[in-house]
């Protein structure tokens, strides 16, 4: 992302809400799986509720809005640095672990997710292990018409949720699972031209449904991968790797964890 959406995002950071942010349940069930190799993390953004995960956490974010916003500071146990994901600022073999929720959500499919892998791979120590948190396109998506039935129906907890069902649903009409942020927007003003009447069906304020338009005139390009297209990337380097759920918040089957380890 350009760093002027970086900024829009850390100023709306305090309103976000599941599954946008981690749930308790995505933070508990991410230190169980990280227990026993958690002495040094490596965390893909500045995601305050995995910042004390490990003994010592170091956060890499490309954003200074999101470095000065977002990040709940500096201590003894844990730095953020700027950097670049697809070449990060640190030496090789330098981590026990790497964390992230959405890091990879980010970045093109396919391209971006294999260098990011190699980089991981560089900076992970043998065993290293990796808890990363996905939005997934389902393999049964569907579509935008049925996910507006759904809207209307008040099957969905949250502004935030439905921007990742209408993605979802792109991705199932193009075929692609790279989505321009501004391609959500414009499918929403279609689908529900009437906010006030989605209001009425969801209970939802204005000045919430109002949080998509931070979508407007936005260049970036996001990716919702199925899981079997994720697992289809993942080198060699990394052993076993699979999908877990955790929690029960809205969306959390389309909000699994990656978990895998760099192969000693």
């Amino acid at each position: 992302m350009i760093e002027t959406t970086w900024r829009a995002f850390a100023d709306r950071w305090p309103r976000l809400r599941p599954p946008l942010r981690p749930h308790a349940a995505v933070r508990e069930r991410m230190c169980e799986l990280v227990a026993g190799s958690a002495e040094r993390a490596l965390l893909l953004g500045v995601t305050p509720e995995l910042a004390d995960l490990a003994s010592h956490t170091v956060a890499v974010d490309c954003s200074d809005g999101m470095l000065a916003a977002v990040w709940p500071g500096n201590s003894r146990t844990r730095q953020a640095i700027k950097g670049n994901w697809l070449h990060l600022p640190c030496a090789s073999s330098s981590f026990t672990v790497a964390i992230g929720d959405g890091s990879f959500n980010c970045l093109q499919y396919p391209e971006d997710y294999r260098q990011l892998c190699r980089e991981l791979a560089r900076t992970l120590r043998p065993g290293g292990r990796v808890a990363m948190r996905f939005f997934v396109t389902p393999d049964r998506c569907e579509s935008v018409e049925a996910a507006r039935a759904r809207t209307m129906a008040g099957c969905l907890g949250s502004i935030h949720a439905l921007k990742w069902v209408l993605a979802h649903a792109i991705c199932r009409r193009t075929a692609d699972p790279n989505v321009p942020v501004q391609a959500i927007l414009d499918v929403f003003n279609h689908e529900f031209p009437d906010r006030r009447e989605l209001e009425q069906a969801t209970g939802w304020s204005q000045e919430d449904i109002g949080e998509i338009d931070a979508y407007d005139r936005m260049t970036d390009v996001f990716s919702f991968p199925t899981s079997s297209e994720i697992l289809s990337v993942i080198p060699r380097d990394f052993s076993h790797p699979h999908f877990v759920l955790a929690g029960t918040y809205d969306l959390a089957e389309r909000c699994p964890l990656l978990v895998m380890e760099l192969t000693p």
